[in-house]
């Protein structure tokens, strides 16, 4: 996935050895013209808070239609996301989820307040998700879950 590339030379670009970087870095920019319009939007609406706010609703209408879906409800965070979806499966207390070692707190704490038992798999040293074989050897008869995060963009 990652190729190092050597330098017989030696030479650092800046002394015309070869780049090691030739695609540009990104701009840093996180929000453009169409989020601004959107928070606008929201901010005329008067209406902030997302369960009156009609963002949302529009969000949840979108994604429905593009992916087919009967249900689909916002969350006011992956904290959230991931308690709901635990809640959903209604798995017996004391039930294992299977997760990344290499996460945000949110993914644990919505097991626990499922009053589930994280397991954490081993990384895979490319990726830094999940190793497929550590997940397979975590799981067991009190498997009930598993929480799959994708760390830093790398599916």
């Amino acid at each position: 996935m990652f190729e190092i590339m050597s330098q017989e030379n030696g030479k650092l670009a800046l002394h015309g050895g070869p780049k090691v970087k030739t695609t540009p870095f990104g701009t840093g920019k996180r929000f453009g013209d169409a989020e601004k319009k959107q928070v606008i939007e929201a901010l005329d609406s008067d209406v902030l808070f997302y369960v009156l706010g009609s963002k949302v609703k529009e969000m949840e209408a979108k994604l429905k239609g593009m992916y087919g879906l009967k249900h689909c409800n916002g969350c006011s965070s992956g904290t959230a996301a991931v308690h709901i979806a635990l809640g959903v499966l209604q798995l017996p207390p004391g039930s294992e989820v299977i997760t990344s070692s290499v996460t945000d707190m949110g993914t644990v704490t919505g097991a626990l307040y499922q009053m589930l038992i994280p397991r954490f798999a081993d990384i895979d040293p490319e990726t830094y998700n999940m190793d497929p074989a550590s997940i397979k050897k975590l799981v067991n008869s009190k498997t009930g879950a598993i929480i799959v995060v994708h760390h830093a963009g790398l599916p």
